[in-house]
């Protein structure tokens, strides 16, 4: 059947308008998702920062880091999984930091990421508490230090309490605050053991 040519260049006209606006929402699609782009810590492996901070009662020697753990991680084939040794220290911390070395050995000079867009840190975590106790408890995690490299910013959470099963934590940001950042997360740990996965900075939709 022959379809006359007036009602072909209907068709043709229909079909390059919906092309067109299929071509428009595949660029709005992915103009708003490099716009809301993450900054990942972590993801199936160190993608910023690095685990350097460790802090305690003997320099963090309780704390046992495995940033490679295919304990069922939360997505992907790695977590990051840490178990603090008994008996050690009383308390004991890692911080993970941009540079890999501590604020007071930077300067004005230093590279450090503007973060000042990202409004959340989030992250998923479960853990496993030590034989003694029932839950597992963490009593302080942040981001920033509070000195004028991370530009007095400092952000936490305390008295955190972490399930058995994998759920997402998130840490609430100011945006505008972290202008230049070197300690990208903190944290002291109880004794037990932590799992880790999808470590990163959320912005706002636009």
């Amino acid at each position: 059947m022959k379809i006359p040519f007036q009602k072909r260049s209907v068709l043709i006209y229909k079909y390059l308008l919906i092309l067109a606006l299929l071509i428009v929402s595949a660029a709005f699609t992915f103009s708003s998702q490099e716009e809301d782009t993450p900054y990942y810590i972590y993801n199936d492996k160190w993608v910023q920062g690095i685990p350097s901070g460790f802090m305690g009662e003997k320099d963090g020697k309780s704390l046992v880091l495995e940033s490679d753990s295919r304990e069922q991680p939360y997505q992907g084939e790695y977590c990051i999984k840490m178990t603090v040794k008994p008996g050690i220290e009383v308390w004991r911390g890692l911080h993970i930091q941009y540079t890999g070395a501590w604020n007071v050995s930077l300067d004005e000079n230093t590279k450090l990421p503007d973060l000042s867009e990202y409004y959340r840190l989030e992250f998923y975590a479960k853990a496993i508490p030590a034989p003694n106790k029932d839950v597992y408890l963490i009593e302080e995690i942040g981001v920033g230090i509070g000195d004028k490299i991370d530009s007095y910013a400092k952000f936490t959470d305390s008295y955190l309490e972490i399930g058995k099963e994998w759920k997402k934590y998130s840490i609430q940001l100011k945006t505008g605050e972290l202008k230049r950042i070197n300690t990208l997360l903190y944290f002291t740990l109880p004794e037990g053991t932590i799992y880790m996965d999808e470590i990163k900075f959320i912005k706002k939709k636009k």
